[in-house]
């Protein structure tokens, strides 16, 4: 049995997250058959991708201390299924087929995380189905498995030696976790770790700091967008501002929360594919971690919010890979510190094409995008009920064109919302490219969505939104406090005035707070003033003031009073 690499690790907290209903993050694919492959030799094909990559052929098991760990077996037989229809059968048996080994969830401990179904009419194989855990692959990892296993159909595996097996499949599982556990392995993750710590110590604790609205049925729908507009028009603004695409769709999505949501900062978690080397770029192993970017929105200019969502993403897919009980361990040391439990629950996932670096030369006709506006699709995807996300968007093509599918908690972002955000995205990047830039008050009219609402009764301290009354009965319902008030004290800090039952101190109070924050609109206070007497009006800031000090202080190790 061996250790996770990071990416399995990443992968299977969010599996055990959504369990049971965790089938949305499999991957899947199909293949058309080349005119003249046989069975035998779809057959032949599957087996050598199985023996050259091990993460096909690992069950997933946890062990007596909870911790799960891997086994690769054997590469014996292929577990693949056989399907006949007529000829005119093919595409559809194919789409149902994939959408049968797709809702099932997988079993890791008994079971491959690999499902194929070859479609076969008129004698000969014509489509073959992969499904695939998240365990053992990601999208990247898609991409070179359709490759190898169409060069397998057309030239067979003659002249492939066992060195040039190891070669072509990359980094193995229990190799690539080898080298994590490596002084190379443990300075990347170093790396990843301080900019965590960077991001954290300025970073609001959500990206949705308003009041939720009622809710939708299903909870979080969902929403995808199939666009050439969107696409050419991002890459003539990322020729224009010399910057990728990606970082003009960041840009633009980051200003439409913003707006939503009425913040100047948005915090969001990058999906990092963490491929950087050849052997990296061969491998078809689960590389798919998080780094978080903090999206800084200029009011006057997209051009200038643009360049900062640039600049930010650039260093946080340079900083995706560390082992996540070092990034858990991090954000408890950074919440105990700002007082602050952060949520994450935006994420950004661009998934990188492989390939040609080169882009389709760029449209930079504003007429002609217009034109291509009129093919664009908006179409309402399966919603979900049990998701750990506020917003989820998935960039699954920006090349030729745009496919972005996006899902929302409703009580944020309503399905109608989320349709005008997709919209919306290809009217602004399309108008920006004529006028040269955009105001924010631009973006929301031509988006056309509304902020939500916000009580009067917040405060913005160290960079969050809070709601003060929130932290009042935290620190109210804490064991032994019979009396207590929380303000806001220059310069912008949260005080807590408190008496208690028994003897209290500063640094209890503070690890009772931490220890109850919910991650979206409390904050701990930045100090604690443990008093001898509660005053006749405890609502009343300056009552505090006048009461006995027993003690005084942050609360937090190391920081005086």
């Amino acid at each position: 049995m061996n250790e996770l690499t990071w990416g399995q690790r990443f992968v299977w907290d969010i599996l055990q997250s959504l369990a049971p209903a965790n089938h949305y993050i499999s991957l899947r694919f199909r293949v058309h058959v080349p005119t003249g492959a046989t069975l035998d030799g779809v057959r032949d094909a599957l087996h050598t991708l199985v023996r050259r990559h091990e993460s096909l052929r690992t069950r997933f098991t946890v062990g007596a201390d909870g911790e799960p760990r891997q086994r690769a077996d054997p590469a014996d037989a292929v577990p693949m299924e056989v399907h006949e229809t007529e000829p005119g059968g093919v595409r559809r048996l194919a789409e149902q087929e994939e959408e049968r080994l797709w809702r099932e969830p997988f079993r890791h401990d008994t079971e491959w995380p690999l499902r194929v179904s070859v479609v076969v009419a008129g004698g000969r194989p014509r489509q073959v189905v992969f499904v695939f855990s998240h365990l053992a692959v990601d999208a990247w990892g898609c991409v070179v498995l359709r490759k190898e296993f169409l060069d397998l159909l057309r030239d067979g595996d003659a002249g492939h030696t066992q060195v040039g097996w190891q070669e072509q499949a990359g980094w193995q599982p229990r190799d690539r976790a080898a080298f994590e556990a490596s002084v190379e392995g443990r300075n990347a993750s170093d790396l990843s770790l301080a900019h965590w710590r960077r991001v954290l110590e300025t970073a609001p604790q959500t990206a949705f700091p308003a009041l939720p609205e009622a809710g939708e049925t299903p909870l979080f729908p969902g929403v995808g967008v199939h666009s050439v507009a969107l696409a050419a028009a991002a890459q003539a603004l990322a020729t224009r501002h010399r910057v990728g695409p990606a970082a003009v769709l960041l840009a633009a999505l980051s200003t439409v929360v913003g707006i939503r949501t009425g913040t100047e900062a948005v915090p969001v978690l990058l999906a990092t594919g963490n491929r950087f080397t050849p052997v990296d770029a061969a491998s078809v192993g689960t590389f798919y971690q998080a780094a978080p970017a903090l999206i800084r929105l200029d009011a006057g200019s997209l051009a200038g919010t643009i360049r900062n969502a640039h600049k930010a993403s650039t260093v946080a897919y340079l900083r995706g890979q560390s082992d996540p009980r070092d990034v858990a361990r991090l954000l408890a040391s950074v919440k105990h510190r700002r007082g602050v439990d952060f949520e994450l629950q935006t994420t950004v996932n661009v998934v990188p094409e492989p390939g040609s670096v080169r882009m389709p030369p760029a449209v930079h006709d504003v007429a002609a995008l217009r034109e291509m506006t009129a093919s664009t699709l908006v179409s309402d995807l399966e919603g979900r009920d049990n998701e750990r996300l506020k917003l989820y968007v998935h960039v699954k093509a920006l090349r030729s064109r745009a496919v972005i599918e996006l899902f929302c908690d409703s009580r944020y972002l309503t399905a109608s919302g989320a349709r005008k955000v997709l919209a919306g995205l290809e009217l602004v990047l399309i108008e920006m490219l004529d006028s040269g830039d955009l105001t924010l008050e631009r973006v929301a009219d031509l988006v056309g969505i509304a902020p939500l609402g916000r009580s009067p009764g917040w405060a913005h301290v160290d960079n969050c939104w809070v709601d003060v009354e929130a932290v009042r009965a935290l620190v109210a319902g804490l064991p032994d406090v019979v009396a207590s008030g929380v303000f806001v004290e220059a310069p912008a800090q949260l005080v807590a005035y408190v008496v208690a039952a028994g003897p209290s101190t500063p640094e209890g109070l503070h690890t009772a707070v931490t220890g109850r924050l919910d991650g979206h609109l409390s904050m701990a206070p930045h100090r604690y003033v443990v008093c001898g007497a509660a005053p006749a009006r405890p609502e009343l800031h300056d009552e505090w003031l006048r009461q006995p000090v027993l003690a005084q202080g942050s609360g937090r190790a190391g920081e005086g009073g």
